[in-house]
């Protein structure tokens, strides 16, 4: 009797204390974090007048960089066998085989469909072919040979849209590759640079020979220096869309703007070479300066931009968004940001405690050239905000657990600019935002110039 009667007290009580929290949570789809909101959100507000024009590398340093980037640009044209750096090229094989996934529709997708993959896919031939080429549009890389998407249990926080599990990356039109493979019906193949790899249609490039590599490798090339720009042939033809990231063999300059060269496909899917003019505003001649001032400039060309899982939609994660800011000053970064992490020199952090974490890259980074890693995640360090240190971000989201563990995400899908502990305005009883201070693993420099390093030791101790 007694425990019933304690039943019916704790039940409505529970239920109460149920109702008090749930509407004590934050509305957070309907708000944008403070960070946003008190931080700049131009990457030039954060310059330092003293080094804004400085170069971050020595010119010989710098050179050499630019052309390690277009050795490994040109890789794929001169490869005799699949690249060492495409490792599992079939891991989409194994893992359609070992878990359950999903369809466009959020819905388990059926063994028909996913048995019909693997026998596009045809692992057992691969490779099966040994060709060069060159893409005539810019590409979806895709895990396995069809562009719809497959995802992990949407029902789980950080799964489903947009997280397209066979989205790989894209690379922009006229980027040499080589081709391996190709499907049982000659649909699609399996392409590779130095930088990605995954399957296209076939439709999406045109194959090289020798002559055209000579005409194509002019020595001479231009890095687009906006996103969205339509590129045209001379005779007024569209041919596609690029964006910043994007090299473009030049054979001349004026007043109009840079002449460039094309790659097109004729009927039999060979490539052919035509010409191009791009405006004077849309890009520069590459390597562009490597300097605070020109940096902050690009990725000021990027804030806002929304967030694009494996670059979908044609548009930006976090490591790309890296990858394509630093690729028109020649320096080349890979694709994901674990080996993002991996370049320069690197400064571990997981054995401080958070707060000495920011400590440390406020006194040893270096803005604007200094990485930022926690697990699955990179971001650009660009200088300090009252005390805080800044850092430039594509964003998808930042994770919350509510009382009762349910995990979420406060949707952000951008590139911003934030402290290391966005969200943590909502901080509270009711609602855990996740820390990404508490995450950092570690931080790298790019390596800049010995003069750079000593100025920035001088600065950071006076702001110490």
């Amino acid at each position: 009797m007694l425990k019933k009667r304690l039943k019916t007290l704790v039940a409505p009580a529970f239920l109460v204390l149920l109702l008090v929290t749930a509407g004590c949570l934050p509305d957070l789809p309907d708000r944008e974090l403070l960070d946003l909101e008190r931080m700049p959100q131009e990457p030039l507000a954060y310059l330092d007048p003293a080094t804004a024009r400085q170069p971050l590398f020595a010119p010989e340093r710098q050179k050499a960089e630019a052309d390690e980037f277009l050795e490994r640009f040109f890789l794929a044209w001169r490869t005799e066998a699949p690249l060492e750096s495409t490792h599992r090229p079939f891991w989409a094989v194994d893992w359609i085989g070992e878990e359950m996934v999903f369809g466009e529709n959020l819905r388990p997708v059926g063994p028909e469909r996913l048995e019909g993959l693997i026998r596009q896919a045809d692992p057992g031939s691969y490779p099966s072919l040994h060709r060069r080429a060159i893409t005539v549009r810019r590409c979806d890389l895709r895990a396995l040979p069809t562009h719809r998407p497959l995802f992990s249990d949407p029902r789980k926080a950080g799964q489903g849209f947009p997280f397209d599990n066979l989205q790989h990356a894209a690379i922009a039109a006229n980027t040499p590759v080589h081709v391996t493979h190709r499907t049982e019906d000659g649909t699609w193949i399996f392409i590779e640079t130095s930088l990605v790899y995954g399957w296209i249609p076939v439709t999406d490039v045109a194959w090289v020979d020798d002559e055209f590599v000579r005409a194509f490798e002019t020595g001479r090339y231009l890095a687009l220096t906006r996103d969205g720009v339509a590129v045209f042939e001379s005779s007024g033809i569209y041919r596609f869309s690029a964006g910043i990231g994007t090299l473009l063999p030049v054979i001349g300059t004026g007043s109009g703007g840079y002449q460039v060269l094309l790659a097109v496909a004729d009927k039999s899917r060979q490539a052919l070479l035509t010409e191009a003019r791009i405006p004077n505003d849309k890009g520069e001649v590459f390597p562009l300066p490597l300097t605070p001032g020109s940096l902050a400039s690009l990725a000021d060309r990027m804030m806002g931009q929304p967030y694009g899982w494996g670059e979908s939609f044609e548009d930006r994660d976090c490591s790309a968004t890296v990858r394509d800011l630093f690729a028109s000053f020649g320096l080349w970064l890979p694709r994901n940001s674990s080996k993002q992490a991996r370049v320069g020199r690197v400064i571990p952090l997981s054995d401080l405690e958070p707060r000495q974490r920011e400590e440390r890259l406020l006194a040893e980074g270096i803005p604007f050239l200094t990485l930022v890693r926690l697990p699955g995640h990179i971001m650009l360090y660009i200088g300090e905000h009252e005390g805080r240190a800044a850092v430039l971000h594509t964003l998808w989201g930042v994770r919350t657990r509510t009382l009762f563990g349910e995990e979420g995400r406060w949707i952000v899908g951008k590139t911003v600019i934030t402290t290391l502990e966005p969200g943590s305005e909502v901080d509270g009883f009711t609602l855990d935002v996740s820390n990404l201070r508490d995450r950092i693993e570690s931080m790298n420099i790019l390596e800049p110039s010995d003069e750079l390093r000593e100025h920035g030791k001088e600065n950071n101790a006076a702001t110490d």
